[in-house]
């Protein structure tokens, strides 16, 4: 990356994060305009966090992204009932949203907490939704698998490196994990392993591999299907997908 632009980025990043508080604000007052019954603020609100999700993302701020990504599909599961108690869980979202304003920047355990909390939220406000840990290197790759997960699962989270996918999993309830077989510093079949040796509520979460090899998984790491990067793939993720949070509903 050119220094001059990475310098840039910064610049607005910081910039970013100094506005998040009125940013939380603009939130709130939509909120509290949903439930005040003005007819347009459903949209606004619906707008606000999605840009504020887009700016995460941009910014290199993926907390942000994460909580807006969930407040939103709350915000769209809510459409037409929103009482009282959403308008409370909805102002639960707004609250994590300041508490990254107030975070130190790069605190790794003021953000565990945060993420551990936003979890508890995704449980209490929509009870019954799945969670998905998506695991891909390729950014072409993960926007694809993207597109085909979030319609299906409520909490989508997205990762590069094996490591940081098993630590998520060590400490993070997921329904279900998507992952490919090659991965940085730690591939697929070892991540699984090792989430299979351990005594995380994650054990024994069924698994979908994306390889381009044709060798098969072992069959102790339980693994449920394997997809393989052809034109099919689109279209057999969706269907493989669907039907395990389909079996987790019921």
């Amino acid at each position: 990356m050119n220094a001059d632009f990475a310098l840039l980025l910064a610049g607005m990043r910081d910039e970013f994060v100094v506005e998040l508080p009125e940013r939380c604000d603009l939130l709130e007052d939509g909120v509290l305009a949903l439930e005040g019954g003005v007819a347009s603020a459903f949209d606004e609100l619906y707008r606000n966090v999605h840009s504020l999700k887009g700016a995460g993302g941009t910014f290199g701020l993926p907390l942000i992204a994460r909580i807006c990504h969930q407040f939103e599909s709350f915000v769209s599961d809510a459409r037409g009932r929103f009482d009282s108690l959403a308008v409370s869980y909805a102002l639960s979202y707004v609250d994590l949203l300041r508490r990254v304003a107030e975070m130190p920047q790069r605190d790794g355990v003021f953000a565990t907490a945060i993420e551990q909390d936003l979890e508890q939220l995704r449980i209490s406000s929509m009870p019954g939704c799945a969670a998905v840990l998506l695991v891909e290197p390729s950014v072409a790759t993960r926007k694809f698998c993207q597109g085909v997960l979030e319609p299906l699962a409520v909490r989508l989270v997205s990762q590069d490196r094996g490591l940081s996918a098993l630590e998520l999993l060590l400490h993070q309830p997921f329904d279900l994990l998507v992952a490919a077989r090659e991965l940085p510093d730690l591939n697929a079949l070892a991540l699984v392993a090792a989430l299979r040796e351990s005594d995380s509520r994650n054990k024994n979460i069924p698994v979908i591999l994306i390889s381009s090899n044709s060798i098969p998984a072992p069959g102790y790491l339980n693994i449920r299907t394997t997809i393989k990067r052809d034109a099919e793939f689109v279209s057999t993720l969706a269907r493989c997908a669907g039907d395990v949070l389909a079996s987790c509903s019921n």
